[in-house]
């Protein structure tokens, strides 16, 4: 195959290896060592968890940017383009740097049938490695344990919280995730934990490993205080935090970890009061509670677990919405939708459906199907999300807000849709 474009060189990536979800360490430490990578004296952080991976990885990549630090970030999925996985100082790198590095990657794979995920995270360490970066965030793609990204050896490790998600690769309990999770805890390093649950699974996993566990509500808090909130590490404290009024307990738990694993790491990076105030007035992740102004009022959320659906709609909720609200709606077959569905059905009254471009996705008569048995009828069918996002923005009376959750692959397309219709 000539791959000369980037989407020819995903395209190939995606045929080396049948399976496309195939957790093993095994083929990645193969070509690991041979990627001559430089790494920062310290300062790498690895972030695991089933909700909250990215807003906790920003979070810390601001704060490290707020001290001068260059960061170099390994993210996934992504919304619209592969190149916003890998940033340095929060820039996107270019097509050009990525099919070099893919090219760096395949010149020494041999017959090695790396998965799509593994050949993007070789490719990632090797990229940023190059651009002497004094800080490495990578985000975990699944699990933990046997994660490509599991490969690299963290300084701080970090577990933002433990749901429900990725049952068939990862268990069907909570303990079982947990050790999965619990798996990229590093000896003598921290391991950060931003949850509660199962936290004998993690103490033990960490004690195994000869990991120091951190652990919210045992070694570090966040409590509300005077109408601002109060961080106390095990050494440090930072009073009169100013939230955004539109954040919910996710963001306030990943706000605590983040902070913690500053301090675990190099307490002297940790903000100032004014700075941390300033950086979270400021604040915003693409997807996640993204508001966008259109003929409608757009609220796009990259929610796809009851969880992170329960902490979407306690945001929404801040917003003060009437009932009657558009939804549009995909998820992958894998998912608990009838749960998801659950948390908004009070809030909306007209739902679309629609299959995503991918073939892990439900059919939209699937979703209908399913969305009946819940007893919704108000359901409108769309063969692909940009005829889903024509149709609502179609609809006479138009919806004053139109939400659209459920996955990365419908949260993308819904913000290039919007891009482009809003340039007309």
């Amino acid at each position: 195959m000539i791959k000369s474009s980037l989407s020819d060189w995903l395209e190939y990536q995606q045929g080396l290896n049948d399976i496309e979800i195939d957790l093993s360490l095994e083929r990645v430490k193969k070509l690991f060592d041979k990627l001559d990578l430089k790494f920062p004296e310290k300062n790498i952080f690895l972030i695991a968890g089933t909700n909250g991976k990215g807003t906790t990885l920003a979070l810390i990549e601001n704060f490290l940017m707020l001290k001068g630090i260059k960061t170099g970030a390994y993210t996934s999925p992504h919304l619209i383009d592969y190149n916003e996985r890998i940033t340095i100082d929060k820039k996107k790198v270019s097509d050009d740097q990525l099919i070099k590095s893919f090219e760096y990657i395949e010149s020494i794979r041999e017959d090695i049938p790396l998965t799509y995920f593994e050949f993007g995270t070789l490719a990632a360490f090797s990229l940023i490695s190059k651009h002497n970066c004094d800080a490495f965030l990578i985000e975990v793609g699944l699990g933990g344990r046997l994660d490509a990204t599991n490969i690299i050896d963290s300084d701080v490790s970090i577990i933002t919280n433990i749901d429900l998600d990725h049952q068939d690769w990862l268990g069907e309990s909570i303990e079982e995730i947990a050790f999965e999770k619990a798996g990229i805890a590093k000896k003598n390093k921290p391991l950060i934990y931003g949850d509660n649950k199962a936290e004998s699974v993690v103490q033990e996993q960490a004690r195994l490993k000869g990991s120091k566990l951190i652990a919210r509500d045992k070694d570090f808090y966040i409590i509300e205080a005077n109408n601002c909130f109060e961080w106390k590490g095990i050494n440090h404290s930072i009073e009169k935090i100013k939230l955004p009024s539109h954040w919910a307990l996710g963001e306030v738990n990943n706000l605590a970890t983040a902070l913690s694993a500053l301090e675990a790491s190099d307490a002297s990076l940790l903000p100032t009061k004014k700075e941390l105030n300033n950086a979270l007035e400021s604040f915003s992740l693409p997807g996640r509670f993204e508001l966008i102004e259109s003929k409608s009022r757009w609220i796009l959320d990259v929610a796809h677990n009851p969880g992170a659906a329960k902490n979407f709609r306690d945001r929404l909720n801040t917003m003060k919405l009437e009932p009657g609200n558009t939804m549009i709606i995909s998820m992958m077959r894998d998912k608990n939708l009838e749960d998801f569905i659950g948390v908004f059905k009070d809030m909306v009254s007209n739902w679309v459906v629609c299959k995503m471009d991918t073939d892990r996705s439900f059919t939209s008569q699937e979703l209908k199907e399913r969305l009946r048995l819940l007893g919704i009828n108000d359901i409108t069918l769309a063969d692909s999300p940009y005829e889903a996002f024509k149709y609502v923005e179609n609809l006479r009376p138009i919806s004053d807000n139109i939400i659209v959750s459920g996955s990365f692959e419908l949260v993308g397309p819904a913000k290039e849709y919007l891009s482009k219709t809003r340039e007309i």
